[in-house]
């Protein structure tokens, strides 16, 4: 079987491999025909709105190639939630995530809880602290899903550079503990913790 049925094939499974969505391994067997075939394929697929799994998989396929179509597809509004989010993350490997800042920003106050996890996941922390801390705040304050939660409270940790190394297993402990809270005098006492740590 040539590595090309073997990527067709991947899109009719339905078990572990097809949840864990589109590797590497799929295209570097690939010959350039190959390559360029599934290339096209994705491409379709992306532009009639597109998944996650179909962009990460175009730019796998062919990075360089991808940038220009997914850009315009992305400011045409052509795509759909995941994708646009999938698109914005890719694109700001190259070009930075400040131009994108306002995707994401969209998405993680989206009513879908989806689309708030996979957001605040792929927002990249290039972004200024200024625009992103506040969104990541907000989240914290007002998320009941678990996941987008958990999310949120790592990736405000991570742009303060905030974990048991840099401040202590105890201390980080307590601000964790207190973003976590669904006090909100327990979160303001963990804003201010890393306001602190950040300004002393």
């Amino acid at each position: 079987m040539s590595a090309y049925q073997e990527f067709l094939d991947f899109f009719s499974m339905h078990n572990k491999e097809r949840l864990d969505g589109l590797s590497e391994g799929y295209f570097t067997a690939m010959n350039q025909k190959e390559r360029a075939m599934a290339y096209a394929y994705l491409l379709d697929l992306v532009r009639k709105g597109g998944t996650e799994e179909s962009v990460n998989g175009l730019f796998m396929a062919d990075f360089s190639r991808a940038v220009d179509p997914v850009e315009d597809l992305l400011k045409e509004g052509e795509l759909n939630g995941e994708a646009q989010i999938s698109a914005a993350w890719n694109l700001s490997k190259i070009r930075g995530g400040e131009r994108y800042f306002q995707i994401f920003e969209k998405f993680m106050s989206d009513s879908d809880s989806r689309l708030r996890t996979k957001a605040v996941y792929y927002v990249p922390d290039d972004i200024s602290r200024y625009k992103l801390e506040p969104c990541l705040k907000g989240m914290i304050r007002t998320e009941t899903t678990q996941l987008p939660r958990i999310h949120a409270v790592n990736k405000l940790l991570d742009i303060n550079n905030i974990n048991k190394s840099t401040i202590g297993e105890k201390l980080f402990k307590e601000i964790y503990r207190g973003l976590h809270s669904d006090d909100a005098r327990e979160q303001d006492r963990a804003f201010n913790k890393i306001e602190n740590l950040r300004d002393g």
